[in-house]
C-alpha cells in the first residue's frame, strides 16, 4: 500500500513537470524601437500542445504597472488606438511618445497553475527639443565673475549636446549640458548656441547671447602727435565699455575747455578732440579718462612742436661696394624747420655681453628748405673695411630735439650683411642713447612731462 502511494505522488510530480513546461511563453520580451505614427504589436503567447485558447481563463496587459487591458472584464476600457487581440496580443497604432513605458502581460491560468508574467517596452524614437537656461535666452555678469549656462536635451534616443560659440563648434572633452567658466575676457561675450542630435529628425537648438559688463577700455593708435602753431591738430582715442562711459578731455588734471576752437567729437567708439588754430600753449598731454558704474580707464596722448622721428630711406647699390664710407640717406616730417641734426653711428655688436662700442656723434647742418618733409643725405668717411655699423638720427626744430629714429645697419664691402641686418630696427628703452647734452631745456621739460621710462636717456657703454 505505502509503495503504491509513493509511485501516484511521483507520477503526479512528473504531471506537473510536464504541465509547467507546457506553459511557458512561446513569445520572447523584447523592447521595441518604433518612430512616431508606426504600428507597434506585443505579443503574448502560450507554448501549449492544444494551443487551446481555453487553457487562458483571462489575458491582462499593464503599462508601467498601470491596468490598460483585460479579457475578462469588459468594464476595463482599452485605450484609444490600443486593440486586445484573441491570441493574447497587445496592437498599438499611431504610436506616440507617450506611448513610451514598460508594458506587462499577465495570463491567468486554471487551478492549479497561477498567472504568468512577461515584460515589453517601447521606446517611441523622436525627434529631440531643448530647453536653455537662462530660458529668456540671455545671460549678464561682470568681467571676473563665474559664467552658467545650460541646455537641458529631451527625446528617444536621449540627445548628445554640442556647444558652437560665434558659430565655430567648441572642442570640449564630453558632451556637457552644462557651461561653466570664468569671465576673464571680455571678449568671450556674443552667442553661444546648443544643439541636441539623436539621429531622429534634425537636431533642436538654442542660442543664449552672453553679455559681460566691464570698466573702460581706453586705446589710442598715437600717443605722440606732432602739430606746430596755426596748424589743426586731431587727438584720438578708442573707449571700449560696458555700460557706456562718460568721456572727458583733461590736459594735465584741468579739464579741456571746449569751444568754437577746442572740439568734443564722437564717432561710435573713438572720441577726438579737434583743435584749431594750435597755439603753442595747447602743447602738452592729454588725458582721454573714460568712466563708467564699475570704473575707469585712461590714455595719454602728447601733442609736441618737436620733429617726428626721422626714417632712414633705402640708399643705392654703389654703398655696397665703398671700403671706407656709406652715405645714409634720411626724410623727417616736421611743420617748422630742421635747424640741425645729430647722426649717432658705432660699430654693430650682437648682445653678447661684451662691453658695446661707443657711440660716435655728427652734428649736420641743414640747408633751407620748404618742408614739410626734410631730405638729407650724408657720407660717413673714415669707417672700418668689413665691417657692420649701426645707426641712429635726432633732430631739432625751434621746439626741440625729436625722439630717436629706428636704428638702421649697414655694412662697409666685404662684410657679411644679412637682409634683417639692413632693415631698420625700432630703439627699445634700454638702447635710447641720445645723451642729455644734446637737447635743449625745452625738450627736456617736454620729456619729463610725458614719462621718463618711454625716452630715458643714458649713455651706453
Amino acid at each position: 500500500m505505502l509503495r503504491g502511494l509513493l509511485v501516484l505522488i511521483i507520477l503526479v510530480g512528473c504531471s506537473c513537470e510536464t504541465e509547467e513546461k507546457l506553459s511557458e511563453f512561446s513569445s520572447h520580451p523584447t523592447t521595441v524601437k518604433a518612430r512616431e505614427n508606426n504600428t507597434v504589436l506585443l505579443p503574448c503567447y502560450l507554448n501549449t500542445l492544444s494551443n487551446d485558447a481555453a487553457y487562458a481563463i483571462a489575458v491582462r496587459w499593464y503599462k508601467d504597472n498601470d491596468l490598460i487591458a483585460d479579457s475578462s472584464n469588459e468594464s476595463v476600457a482599452v485605450p484609444e488606438r490600443h486593440v486586445l487581440w484573441e491570441n493574447g496580443s497587445l496592437e498599438i497604432t499611431v504610436v506616440q511618445p507617450s506611448d513610451t513605458g514598460e508594458y506587462t502581460c499577465e495570463i491567468e491560468r486554471p487551478e492549479p497553475w497561477g498567472p504568468i508574467r512577461q515584460k515589453h517596452a517601447i521606446e517611441v524614437l523622436h525627434s529631440p527639443s531643448v530647453d536653455p537656461y537662462p530660458p529668456t535666452g540671455f545671460l549678464q555678469v561682470r568681467l571676473g565673475e563665474e559664467v552658467r549656462m545650460s541646455c537641458k536635451g529631451t527625446g528617444v534616443p536621449y540627445p548628445i549636446i554640442t556647444w558652437h560659440y560665434q558659430g565655430e563648434e567648441m572642442q570640449l572633452l564630453d558632451h556637457r549640458e552644462l557651461l561653466k567658466f570664468t569671465a576673464s575676457d571680455r571678449r568671450l561675450a556674443g552667442t553661444y548656441e546648443c544643439a541636441a542630435a539623436n539621429g531622429v529628425g534634425e537636431p533642436a537648438r538654442a542660442a543664449i547671447e552672453l553679455k559681460i559688463t566691464y570698466p573702460p577700455e581706453v586705446t589710442t593708435t598715437r600717443a605722440w602727435m606732432h602739430t606746430a602753431p596755426g596748424h589743426r591738430a586731431h587727438i584720438e582715442c578708442k573707449v571700449a565699455a560696458d555700460p557706456l562711459a562718460t568721456v572727458t578731455w583733461l590736459k594735465g588734471e584741468v579739464q579741456v575747455p571746449i569751444d568754437s576752437r577746442v572740439l568734443a567729437l564722437v564717432d561710435g567708439d573713438k572720441h577726438t578732440l579737434l583743435i584749431r588754430n594750435v597755439q603753442r600753449s595747447d602743447f602738452g598731454i592729454y588725458t582721454c579718462r573714460a568712466v563708467n558704474d564699475l570704473g575707469q580707464g585712461e590714455q595719454h596722448i602728447q601733442l609736441s612742436g618737436v620733429p617726428n622721428p626721422g626714417v632712414f630711406k633705402k640708399t643705392e647699390e654703389k654703398n655696397q661696394n665703398a671700403k671706407s664710407s656709406y652715405t645714409l640717406i634720411w626724410e623727417v616730417d616736421s611743420y617748422t624747420p630742421i635747424i640741425e641734426y645729430n647722426l649717432w653711428f658705432r660699430p654693430y655688436m650682437p648682445r653678447s655681453g661684451a662691453n658695446r662700442p661707443n657711440w660716435t656723434k655728427l652734428t649736420i647742418p641743414t640747408e633751407y628748405s620748404s618742408g614739410p618733409v626734410y631730405s638729407k643725405s650724408y657720407t660717413i668717411k673714415g669707417l672700418k673695411e668689413k665691417t657692420i655699423y649701426e645707426a641712429l638720427l635726432v633732430s631739432r626744430n625751434r621746439y626741440g630735439w625729436s625722439k630717436p629714429s629706428p636704428i638702421l645697419r649697414f655694412a662697409t664691402a666685404g662684410a657679411d650683411l644679412n637682409e634683417d641686418m639692413v632693415t631698420t630696427v625700432q630703439v627699445n628703452v634700454q638702447d635710447n642713447i641720445i645723451p642729455l647734452e644734446v637737447m635743449s631745456s625745452a625738450i627736456r621739460k617736454e620729456i619729463s612731462l610725458c614719462t621718463l621710462t618711454i625716452l630715458l636717456l643714458k649713455f651706453l657703454i
